[in-house]
């Protein structure tokens, strides 16, 4: 971080009576009266402050963290206004401008040297330091009050005006806060009569990606038809809703659906969705996961509805067709409710950890480069893998941070190796939700260029799913990456929805065989036709060949004599913290197998 001053930094380089001009145009008294304002500024030194004080502009809060204690006076409305640096990219202050931008009352935020990055997370205005006078300010203040009064006025008629909607518009289902109001209404009949109760609720898998590929006016026919078949499915006197976008529920207070049947209810309802689709001439194949839970004497409306979401959720994680509730559940997603509010923190107070898996070329046993893969050293739990903590960051908002965090110190450790003569590309795997960001490709070009990191040697993890989720977003930033210089591997490949469509048109460097392939090969026949087809497609489209999975020298040898490039597994050696692995590139015990 520059240490210069705000007003200094924009008169740089000017003649001298232009730079006394400037000067002066920047202490300029501001205009209108400032005197309710109450501002927070969030910056790592003093120059955004010293500024402020320039020009008469009273500071009430100025710090260089953000923390528990400012996000609740954020929230209980300490401050009307923020302006924080964005030069140095701090994490946390990401989280202020979602907290300020994402519930009513609406805080207008300010960025100094900031990026399109910061408003995307909902900053109001951009300010480059070179730009910045009392005039320019006052205009993002005036601006940024003026919108937020809109966006706060904007809530408040919504609210009222949800009050009148009985129905949504696009199914004719009830909505949710009518479904709501129908359902606490049975509800309390079925405690009246003791009576039981059964809420199911839906949500349509790979929806979002079929609204990519196919149009949303498809999309829409596909729910529409999915209405009318749980209409068509409901028993008399039940009530069915769409509580938001592919989320549909269904309440059952009578009937044969009840008590032990949930198990037959899943699957003939599961069995309902999933039959053909035929719209416009088009058939497609939709599926949906369910969450069931059955009302309770001590349950509440709301109470019942949570215990469906808990179910539906661990049927997600568990990639089931449907979940009935439990208790166990709830404390389960309790604790990663508890994990996910951890995980900022971990990321700022540097928690994480990074353990590298080398990647060594087969035909001459040369080690080329190395995965990063991250791992959590949580202060009470121990050590936890990546698949216990990065959906919770996709879900709650860190995937973004946590992201930037592993790059940096991923780059920068590639770049140490690099000083020390050792020539080691370095691999990090992409979440889908960054591969659809398009200002990732500028973090991605600052971290090497403040490293000095060679482009070619950072190589980029992404999955197929990921693609096809969004396609277009995905296409340009891959040729975005692609055009730096930055290298692009296709991970699992196999098990997701391949495509040679996609394959030829991306700028894609390699395909990484699923180790779930390659573990079995040499006993399953099915799986070493997979890897000798895999191995067959990469070389007609030209793409190097990372095989997953090697855990013994016999699958070694026939992945060697198949002709795959590289190969990663446990034979050579488990993913281990830097100091270790540094032991492991000095010995390599496992060279001894070929002595």
């Amino acid at each position: 971080m520059t240490s210069r001053g705000l007003a200094s930094t924009h008169s740089k380089g000017l003649p001298e009576t232009e730079k006394h001009k400037t000067s002066a145009t920047s202490r300029k008294i501001l205009r209108l009266n400032y005197s309710q304002m109450r501002l927070l500024v969030l910056e790592p030194g003093s120059r955004i402050q010293n500024f402020c004080n320039e020009i008469n502009l009273t500071v009430t809060a100025h710090q260089s963290h953000f923390d528990e204690d400012t996000a609740q006076n954020i929230k209980s409305g300490a401050y009307n206004c923020i302006i924080f640096d964005g030069a140095d990219e701090i994490n946390e202050y990401d989280e202020a401008i979602k907290l300020a931008a994402s519930r009513p009352p609406f805080v207008p935020t300010i960025v100094i040297d900031g990026s399109l990055h910061h408003l995307r997370q909902g900053a109001f205005d951009n300010i480059a330091a070179t730009e910045l006078t009392a005039g320019r300010l006052e205009t993002a203040l005036y601006n940024a009050d003026r919108l937020c009064k809109i966006r706060n006025r904007a809530v408040h008629l919504e609210t009222e005006l949800s009050a009148f909607i009985e129905e949504d518009p696009l199914t004719a289902l009830p909505s949710r806060r009518k479904f709501r109001l129908k359902m606490a209404q049975a509800i309390e009949q079925a405690h009246k009569r003791n009576t039981p109760a059964s809420l199911i609720i839906l949500d349509l898998d790979s929806f979002k990606g079929l609204n990519e590929s196919r149009g949303h006016d498809f999309g829409d026919e596909v729910l529409k038809t999915v209405a009318k078949r749980l209409f068509r499915f409901a028993p008399d006197n039940s009530i069915v809703g769409r509580l938001g976008d592919d989320e549909f529920a269904l309440l059952v207070t009578e009937g044969d659906y009840l008590g032990p049947a949930h198990t037959t209810v899943a699957v003939r309802l599961s069995h309902e969705l999933r039959k053909a689709y035929l719209i416009d001439g088009q058939k497609t194949d939709i599926s949906a996961t369910l969450g069931i839970a059955t009302l309770e004497a001590s349950d509440s409306p709301d109470e019942l509805l949570h215990k469906a979401m808990s179910a539906l959720y661990s049927a997600k994680r568990d990639k089931t067709r449907f979940m009935v509730y439990t208790q166990e559940d709830d404390l389960e997603r309790q604790e990663q409710l508890r994990l996910a509010q951890d995980l900022p923190q971990a990321i700022e107070s540097n928690q994480l950890r990074l353990h590298y898996q080398p990647m060594v070329r087969m035909k001459d046993r040369e080690i080329i480069g190395v995965e990063a893969l991250v791992r959590w050293q949580h202060l009470d739990k121990g050590l936890l893998f990546p698949d216990s903590f990065i959906p919770l960051a996709e879900s709650s908002g860190s995937i973004e941070a946590l992201t930037r965090w592993v790059l940096k110190v991923a780059i920068e450790q590639g770049s140490k190796w690099l000083s020390e003569g050792k020539r080691l590309s370095v691999s990090v795997n992409i979440s889908a939700l960054i591969l659809h960001n398009p200002v990732f490709p500028d973090t991605v070009a600052k971290l090497l260029s403040k490293s000095g990191f060679p482009a070619e040697l950072l190589k980029l993890e992404i999955t197929e799913s990921a693609i096809i989720s969004d396609v277009t977003r995905a296409t340009e930033v891959v040729i975005s990456l692609h055009d730096m210089g930055v290298r692009v591997s296709i991970d699992d490949f196999g098990t997701g929805y391949t495509s040679l469509a996609y394959l030829r048109k991306l700028p894609v460097d390699e395909i990484k065989i699923d180790k779930s392939f390659v573990l079995n090969m040499n006993t399953v026949a099915d799986d070493a036709v997979i890897v000798r087809t895999l191995l067959d497609l990469a070389r007609n489209l030209d793409l190097s060949v990372v095989a997953e999975g090697i855990e013994d020298i016999d699958l070694w040898n026939s992945l060697k004599e198949l002709g795959c490039d590289v190969g990663q597994g446990y034979y050579m050696s488990r993913p281990v913290d830097v100091e270790t692995f540094s032991e492991w590139l000095s010995d390599q015990p496992w060279q001894q197998d070929f002595k």
